[in-house]
């Protein structure tokens, strides 16, 4: 029998280890997301959606005031956002999709980017498996480049983006791409514990030049939620 979890109160969630869990940044973007005005019916893309927490979430909190979809690279992952649908009684269109390429130029009113962005030397060690797609590059930003580069055909025209940046990645690099294209506003910053075994060893010493920052003697890591918008082809530069 399948173990139930029970994520922010209302949402019930088949666990798998074959699936990225819920975590800090799953809760920075609902944060965020929080922080958005759903006065008319929106279209909304879960990406990278793994259990389809995100989602349901939504769907649950704003009923017909959403049209959900959502996506993921595995089948398996796929499989688990279609029982948790059936499970939690919300409707939605899952796919499965290597980041945008199953959705054609289909158009949204929001898409949450929750695709994997942190460097893959950490990505492999501690939060992901064998099971879970984590190919980010060495600098945790190589999907999300991806995913920048193609995005505006999914967007309509006030169509928004929900962009998480991680400190353990390339995250100033990160922030400077996509200010080029879009219109950006922070909505949440989130600082977290540096998890022990991350601060120690050769890998340590590397993070700690770029990717770990020191607050009141403890190393900390962060999680940033921006909104992103187009810019007008006048903004550009």
């Amino acid at each position: 029998m399948n173990k139930i979890t029970t994520f922010k109160k209302t949402v019930k969630l088949i666990k798998s280890n074959r699936v990225f869990e819920p975590n800090l940044t799953t809760q920075a973007i609902l944060e965020a997301s929080e922080k958005l005005k759903f006065l008319k019916k929106k279209k909304i893309l879960d990406l990278g959606s793994g259990s389809g927490a995100i989602g349901i979430f939504l769907k649950k909190k704003y009923k017909k005031k959403i049209d959900l979809f959502l996506s993921d690279k595995t089948v398996h992952s796929v499989s688990i956002i279609n029982s948790n649908l059936k499970l939690n009684k919300a409707t939605g269109v899952a796919k499965q999709s290597d980041i945008l390429k199953s959705w054609g130029n289909e158009k949204f009113d929001l898409i949450i980017n929750d695709i994997s962005a942190i460097t893959i030397s950490v990505a492999k060690r501690f939060w992901y498996n064998q099971y879970i797609p984590h190919d980010c590059g060495n600098d945790g930003i190589k999907l999300s480049k991806k995913f920048l580069s193609s995005v505006e055909k999914n967007l309509t025209k006030t169509g928004i983006i929900l962009m998480p940046v991680i400190s353990i990645s390339d995250h100033k690099l990160l922030t400077q791409l996509f200010k080029k294209k879009f219109k950006a506003k922070l909505l949440v910053t989130k600082e977290w514990p540096a998890p022990k075994n991350l601060i120690k060893g050769k890998v340590a010493n590397f993070l700690k030049k770029k990717y770990i920052f020191k607050k009141y003697n403890t190393y900390l890591c962060f999680t940033k939620v921006y909104k992103l918008q187009i810019k007008n082809t006048n903004d550009r530069k």
